[in-house]
């Protein structure tokens, strides 16, 4: 009889239920979609039992899929969306509000009044992280303000607000499990990266009460058995909860210094492995921590943008260029002519090394002659240059041993802009045979727990690659338009400031 993980990869937009065979490839999958609420204008919720269907229906399918009987799932492996936070009782298990989701900006004015009253500098060299409403911290403290359920649960003693995915782990175990792993932690403006530990100082500047918060564990670890209720008849152990894009890391196999992916997916997301010594930064990226297989920690430099396959969705259903990511695919553009209309993809909002919250996205360079393939590629390059941004910062900060990228997500399956990425950073890049490198990412986490690998240099050996990108010899062109996109960038900045 033939043993599976399943793997859950619980994304903003979608939940993907992956089943893996114990040598990596994938028996099934199903796609889930999570809706998204917009209260007010910068707010971003979830319905947190919306959540948790997607999970139940994807594993539903999952058996539906296939002949396999629950007994034959060994283990379950889970990623979450990081930064997004769901408040619940722990007594109940009832959400005390819906989930805050990542890109919410509702903490925008508060966290410009903290940058006022607190040293940044401290919270920074804490957390690897900035005063931003992106981060947990701030969304956090907005519920204890505003919100009389989570005020009245805190009173008596009830109250977990926490990531998201401590609130699934709960239900899914059957409301055994409180907890959540260290990358997860590390996204939250609460957890100090040096001593691995919640921040006392730093729970006093977001006045959030430390019995609100989780335990913290390795990714990599025992969380409970699933609730055969929950989970479709199955009671495995969940041996892996890790944020998605530090899955992603694992599964484009970056376990070592120098090692980086960047994922194209509704926002963007470059991971560097810098080693076990963090990396002393003069500029504003953000440093994280790894997925933790081991006793050991691996720092990550994280650089997020906001924006990618979210600028084409709205190219797509708003200026209806072109009428779906397929088609943007079929267009060919000559690499050798620059495009001289520039797009700013900081449509809510712009992070390294800016830290704009609520700034605005701009095309700039329009005239009575742009066509709408210059849009499109204006847009393409404009994703493409804010990834040279954060590559730019680690290199002048004198890390300069990223040989190669990894690549995921859907926007990665476009040619153009991977070889344009590729010969604007005179970097190699590699994308993988398999498409799904996030859940493949908890998978592998799962199977080390469980005991199928006993370390990673075999899963090192099953990486394949797709297609590879090489740079070419010459991007001085490139590199020119690169610095007139950046004048567009300081121009809209001013334009933001002005007001």
């Amino acid at each position: 009889m033939n043993n599976y993980i399943l793997s859950i990869d619980q994304g903003t937009t979608a939940t993907k239920t992956v089943l893996y065979t114990l040598n990596g490839d994938i028996k099934a999958i199903s796609t889930q979609s999570v809706k998204q609420y917009y209260p007010h204008d910068g707010w971003v919720e979830h319905d947190p039992y919306n959540i948790l269907d997607s999970i139940k229906t994807g594993i539903r399918d999952i058996f539906n899929k296939t002949e396999i009987t629950k007994d034959q799932i060994i283990a379950i492996g889970i990623d979450n969306q990081g930064e997004t936070i769901i408040p619940f009782d722990k007594k109940t298990g009832e959400p005390l509000y819906n989930a805050i989701v990542w890109q919410d900006r509702r903490t925008s004015q508060f966290c410009s009044r903290m940058k006022d009253a607190a040293d940044e500098a401290i919270i920074t060299e804490k957390t690897g992280l900035f005063l931003d409403p992106y981060f947990s911290a701030p969304k956090m403290n907005w519920l204890i303000k505003n919100v009389d359920k989570v005020k009245d649960s805190i009173n008596k003693g009830n109250a977990v607000i926490a990531t998201s995915d401590v609130w699934l782990l709960y239900m899914i175990t059957g409301r055994q499990s409180i907890m959540t792993d260290v990358t997860t932690a590390s996204r939250t403006l609460l957890f100090n990266i040096n001593e691995l530990k919640w921040d006392n100082e730093l729970l006093e500047l977001f006045e959030i009460p430390e019995n609100v918060l989780p335990e913290i564990v390795p990714s990599s670890w025992f969380f409970g058995y699933s609730d055969p209720s929950v989970c479709e008849g199955i009671s495995a152990p969940i041996h892996s909860s890790v944020v998605d894009q530090q899955a992603s890391l694992f599964g484009h196999t970056c376990f070592n210094k120098g090692e980086a992916k960047i994922t194209y997916g509704t926002g963007g997301f470059l991971l560097l492995n810098t080693g076990k010594e963090r990396l002393k930064l003069n500029d504003r990226i953000s440093t994280t921590i790894a997925a933790q297989y081991n006793d050991e920690i691996n720092y990550a430099i994280d650089g997020g943008v906001y924006c990618v396959a979210s600028c084409i969705n709205w190219l797509i259903n708003e200026l209806k260029i072109i009428s779906s990511p397929q088609e943007l695919s079929e267009i060919k553009f000559d690499l050798k002519n620059p495009c001289s209309t520039y797009f700013v993809p900081s449509m809510a909002g712009i992070s390294a090394p800016y830290w704009k919250s609520d700034m605005k996205g701009a095309f700039l360079g329009l005239s009575l002659n742009t066509k709408g393939n210059d849009l499109i590629r204006a847009m393409i390059e404009g994703i493409a240059y804010r990834f040279m941004d954060l590559v730019e910062i680690i290199r002048n900060n004198g890390f300069r041993e990223i040989s190669s990228i990894s690549v995921d997500g859907g926007v990665s399956r476009n040619d153009f802009l991977m070889q344009y990425q590729s010969d604007l950073l005179g970097i190699k890049i590699q994308r993988p045979a398999v498409r799904e490198t996030t859940s493949l990412g908890s998978f592998y986490l799962a199977g080390l727990k469980t005991g199928i690998w006993t370390d990673v240099k075999s899963l090192k050996e099953k990486k394949a690659d797709e297609k590879i990108f090489i740079p070419g010899n010459n991007n001085s062109a490139l590199l020119e338009n690169y610095k007139i996109w950046q004048n567009a960038v300081k121009a809209i900045i001013n334009w933001h400031d002005s007001f």
